[in-house]
């Protein structure tokens, strides 16, 4: 069975600021991850079509507003047009910023979760307690993440409104310790037990 990766990843708050409330940013990011954890390889004009948007919108979007969140990954010509493939830059990616009084802000698309941490949660709050508790044993054992947390890790989910109880709690305060290191923190947990990939059907692709 497959393992289950989520990397979470610092971004810049205007990033943050320019997807945070803002609906069709937020569905194109959306169809743009899902369809690709799905397996289906989408051009531009197919993610507009599936949105229901014009072409255009679509591409002035992606150029000026989520330029950090796609790549392009082939192209191939079509009655002397070029048409692109992309993917997202990090299908596994959930972005993070920090903002005021060690407040989180989320970006995660694959879940459609957009804002304070405090607010909107993380996708592993919908798993029972015992699905959390397997995944944060797993966790622990690879030694991804630390068995205990400092009393300034507590506080910061604290201030925000967590109990680092969820896998994706940890992943969080380890992606902020290796911020002035540049390093990222990949959660790599059993796939078979991830509720929330079960729910939604989604297959993994590495």
């Amino acid at each position: 069975m497959a393992s289950c990766q989520m990397e979470i990843l610092y971004m810049d708050p205007t990033t943050y600021t320019a997807v945070s409330d803002h609906e069709m940013r937020q569905a194109i990011l959306g169809e743009l991850f899902k369809s690709y954890r799905k397996g289906n390889r989408i051009t531009k004009q197919d993610l507009a079509d599936a949105l229901d948007i014009k072409y255009q919108q679509l591409v002035y979007q992606l150029s000026n507003h989520l330029q950090d969140f796609w790549k392009v990954v082939g192209e191939r010509k079509v009655r002397g047009t070029r048409m692109e493939y992309i993917a997202p830059s990090n299908p596994h990616g959930i972005y993070i910023c920090l903002g005021k009084d060690r407040r989180i802000y989320m970006v995660d698309p694959l879940a459609d979760i957009y804002g304070p941490l405090d607010e909107v949660g993380l996708r592993c709050d919908k798993c029972s307690v015992e699905e959390a508790e397997h995944c944060m044993a797993s966790l622990v054992e690879k030694k991804i993440v630390p068995r205990d947390l400092s009393i300034s890790e507590r506080e910061t989910l604290s201030s925000n409104k967590r109990s680092g109880l969820r896998p994706l709690d940890r992943g969080v305060i380890e992606a902020l310790k290796g911020v002035a290191f540049g390093d990222r923190c990949v959660l790599v947990i059993p796939c078979e037990r991830c509720s929330f990939m079960n729910r939604h059907n989604i297959v993994m692709i590495d």
